[in-house]
């Protein structure tokens, strides 16, 4: 039997064009390995998986190309061999299509795309449950991996790179290792550290990717067809509470702030107190304090409110409320334009 014909043949049975003997074999192969939790066999699965069938199928018979196939007869006799061929497509088919589903359908995303970097040996993680899991990662690193999301990893690591793929949500935080860089391929947008903490999810109704930085920088690129075929012209690089959506309708990034931005965490061994009461101190200097406590661009629009003193103690709040505190007393306001806080205003009374 050619290629050709094996093809002819699944899509006979799909059409419901198979003699009662060929029928039965067919169901009979089926219902052996069919379970209640099984999908039913569509021509779409078909499509995906017959180049890898046909793989299988050449390697377990004695001829590498062309597989021998009976003359059917014009009265549709009963013929054994005919049959007994035809049964063992369909047990390859079955467990070909079983197979593929459990331990390779993480590999192709909601979007359609299909990762190059698939192979065996890969471990599969699922979080099934309601809370998050924590998985460890053979390198140390650790992945905060929300319900419903799953990931798939080497057992171990390249010698000169570190590569996970994710469908879903999980929260990284990755061991630094200068000359093994860490690699997230989520659907077309591929993820890059060295060593830091952030987050990566598709959000389910959209399938927007969002990319969320805690802690370092990540690059983010736009992957195409293959791993080698990256996007680098475009890579947006993204510092701690901002963060990086791609629409798959646009194929566009789009950077902006996290919805509640950390106070950033200090590199020395010590943590460093900081202080957020402000006894009559210029804006300038307040505005400062809290550039360098979140590491994001804070920019006062009118020099005149360089000097307009502040008295207040926005200890225990989070940024935007500080912000809030801080224009209510300054008669001014405040708006995100990308990954920078614009604070407009006249400016003091008495300049």
């Amino acid at each position: 039997m050619s290629r050709k014909e094996f093809g002819f043949l699944l899509q006979q049975y799909l059409d419901g064009k198979c003699s009662e003997e060929e029928k039965a074999f067919v169901e009979h192969w089926y219902g052996i390995v069919q379970n209640k939790d099984r999908e039913p066999l569509q021509e779409t699965d078909l499509q995906d998986l017959e180049p890898l069938l046909w793989q299988q199928i050449q390697s377990r018979t004695q001829s590498p190309k062309v597989i021998p196939m009976p003359v059917s007869k014009p009265d549709r006799e009963f013929s054994f061999p005919w049959l007994a061929v035809a049964a063992t497509v369909v047990l390859v088919l079955l467990a070909g299509w079983w197979f593929y589903r459990q331990q390779f359908g993480l590999m192709k995303s909601e979007n359609g795309f299909q990762s190059e970097i698939s192979h065996a040996g890969w471990q599969l993680r699922t979080n099934s449950s309601d809370k998050s899991e924590v998985i460890q990662l053979p390198d140390g690193s650790q992945v905060r991996l929300a319900p419903q999301s799953s990931i798939q990893f080497p057992a171990k690591f390249a010698a000169d790179k570190r590569e996970i793929l994710l469908i879903g949500e999980g929260f990284f935080t990755v061991q630094k290792m200068p000359s093994r860089p860490f690699y997230v391929y989520t659907g077309t947008v591929v993820t890059r550290v060295l060593g830091t903490s952030f987050l990566v999810k598709t959000q389910a109704t959209t399938k927007q990717v969002v990319v969320e930085v805690a802690t370092g920088r990540v690059a983010v690129y736009k992957q195409t067809k293959e791993i080698e075929t990256i996007d680098t012209t475009n890579a947006i690089v993204l510092n701690p509470n901002q963060k990086a959506i791609y629409s798959p309708d646009n194929q566009q990034f789009v950077t902006g702030l996290v919805e509640h931005p950390q106070l950033i965490q200090s590199a020395k061994s010590e943590p460093v107190a900081r202080s957020f009461e402000f006894d009559d101190i210029p804006l300038r200097r307040v505005i400062d304090q809290l550039e360098e406590a979140y590491g994001i661009t804070i920019r006062l629009e009118n020099e005149n409110q360089n000097e307009c003193p502040l008295t207040a103690d926005l200890s225990n709040l989070p940024l935007y409320a500080q912000l809030d505190m801080i224009c209510a007393a300054t008669k001014s306001s405040y708006a995100v334009q990308g990954t920078t806080i614009v604070i407009s205003g006249k400016g003091c009374a008495n300049l």
